[in-house]
């Protein structure tokens, strides 16, 4: 009933220019290329695509078309663009032999996605079908949405091809659509190495940290706190904490929070549904805001390294979010889950290296001013970012 009436929001949102409130932001959606699939009126593949509602409102709202006519032409009118704008950005050519052929589009539907009912945001799932012919050796498939309007853009689509799929399939794989790289060629008879898959997922969990900003403010809010070993208070003033005493703070609190999320990122995709997931966004919110008060007490935080273990929990299982939403590769599942925690070490480790020695400096040139303009006003600013991330991920479930 809540996903009904979220979709009904939406067009009638849509119809009155919503979109325009959006923030620019990283958009992201989730595919599905399946081949050979038997289908209606000879189909041979299906695409899904996943894709969350307000990311589609602001595509349609910058489109320049205008959304006048459409709100006037009803509901099915709003519709029926969404789909043609989708169906426009994603295209399939079939290579046989030394010959090139595009295959040919059917009929489109965009439905709510009843896949993901926990999702942080309402999803839909746009799902087109083409007849590309039996026996083709290799796709090519190409991908045009969101790029004029977020460079940054990413489309994650698993891969089920050749005729062995199903259950164990060996030919499972993900590839990666963005602004460099629309255009993507795969070997319906191969399936993608195991080296390829986790130099893949290696890099996604590099870049999941780096543009993740609730993971990134509650690793920057348990930095800003390394840099003094005394805070202000009656009696005493603040005192810099020696290069040694930052690093062995900031490696304890790293090491619990990558142990603790490790935990239930591999448990979590290893063993899916084992804890429902629907609090996590909420609670994500919540670590960053509470580090971040924490932060402002003229005190300094003890025996924190359970605490942010804790709290390392609760990332794990974002973590396993996103990596359902991706899909990982039946073939070489393991390599590929090992690789992507290990990208999201070597992302913490980035951001440790380049923020860590800054803080340090500024700590022991000035303590006070440091405890006043970096660790107050820093850990200030990322609770009230957490506070309202908390709040928004409440009232939108």
């Amino acid at each position: 009933m809540k996903r009904s009436i979220a979709i009904a929001a939406f067009w009638i949102w849509l119809g009155a220019g919503g979109a325009n409130a959006l923030a620019h932001q990283q958009t992201t959606t989730f595919g599905e290329v399946t081949y050979p699939e038997a289908g209606a009126g000879g189909a041979d593949l299906t695409w899904r695509l996943r894709v969350r509602i307000f990311d589609l409102a602001a595509l349609l709202d910058g489109s320049g078309t205008g959304l006048g006519d459409v709100a006037r032409a009803g509901a099915a009118g709003r519709q029926a663009r969404a789909v043609a704008t989708l169906r426009a950005g994603l295209r399939v050519s079939a290579a046989f032999g030394d010959e090139i052929r595009p295959c040919t589009p059917g009929a489109a539907t965009l439905t709510p996605d009843s896949t993901a009912p926990t999702a942080p945001e309402p999803m839909l799932l746009f799902v087109t079908p083409f007849t590309c012919g039996p026996g083709a050796r290799t796709l090519h498939l190409r991908y045009d949405l969101f790029f004029d309007h977020d460079a940054l853009h990413e489309s994650f689509t698993r891969l089920e091809l050749g005729e062995a799929r199903g259950g164990d399939d060996p030919s499972a794989s993900v590839v990666v659509f963005q602004d460099r790289q629309r255009e993507i060629a795969v070997d319906v008879r191969a399936p993608e190495s195991l080296r390829r898959n986790a130099l893949l997922y290696l890099r996604l969990g590099v870049a999941h940290i780096l543009t993740g900003y609730d993971h990134l403010a509650f690793l920057m809010a348990l930095l800003l706190a390394a840099g003094l070993r005394e805070r202000t208070a009656p009696g005493r003033i603040a005192a810099a904490a020696s290069r040694r005493e930052a690093v062995r703070g900031t490696v304890t609190i790293v090491s619990a929070f990558t142990v603790a999320h490790s935990i239930t990122l591999i448990t979590q995709v290893l063993h899916p549904g084992w804890i429902s997931t629907r609090w996590v966004e909420p609670a994500i919110a919540f670590s960053v805001a509470y580090v971040g008060f924490e932060n402002l007490l003229p005190r300094r935080p003890r025996g924190r390294w359970l605490l942010v273990f804790g709290f390392g929990l609760v990332h794990g299982l974002g973590f396993a979010s996103v990596l359902r939403e991706i899909g990982l590769p039946r073939r070489g599942l393991v390599l590929s889950l090992v690789s992507f925690n290990l990208g999201v070490e070597l992302g913490q480790l980035l951001v440790v290296g380049l923020a860590l020695p800054i803080i340090v400096v500024a700590a022991r040139r000035s303590p006070r001013a440091f405890e006043r303009g970096g660790l107050k006003l820093g850990s200030g600013i990322i609770a009230a970012f957490g506070t309202i991330w908390l709040v928004a991920r409440l009232t939108a479930r």
